[in-house]
């Protein structure tokens, strides 16, 4: 499948889901973003960003209330240790943090 441009895999439950968040946040008018946080495929090597902000959510978005980062998981997905951190410093701070399984995940935690 072809969103924009983006080849996405039907089959994967986390891309789909993100996709659909997405799509919902801006049909609401709200400002919403994919993270990269993986490398990049350079020929027949796997590129890896010694920068990166390991941990870092998938999508972010600016509502007209607040600013919230959301980390995407499937039905059976689970955060990593560094997705965890990262929640816990957005809690210390007083940012929002939705982890997501579904559209509707993200409409009850912005109240929307």
């Amino acid at each position: 499948m072809r969103v924009s441009g983006i080849k996405r895999k039907l089959n994967a439950p986390e891309g789909a889901v993100q996709l659909a968040i997405i799509k919902y946040l801006k049909l609401r008018g709200y400002v919403v973003g994919k993270t990269k946080t993986h490398g990049v495929r350079d020929g027949k090597f796997y590129r890896f960003d010694l920068y990166t902000f390991v941990g870092f959510p998938d999508l972010t978005v600016f509502t007209n209330k607040e600013l919230a980062f959301i980390e995407v998981k499937s039905k059976v997905g689970k955060q990593s240790e560094a997705q965890k951190e990262f929640q816990e410093m957005c809690g210390g701070v007083g940012v929002k943090y939705i982890l997501a399984r579904s559209v509707d995940d993200v409409i009850k935690a912005l109240e929307l």
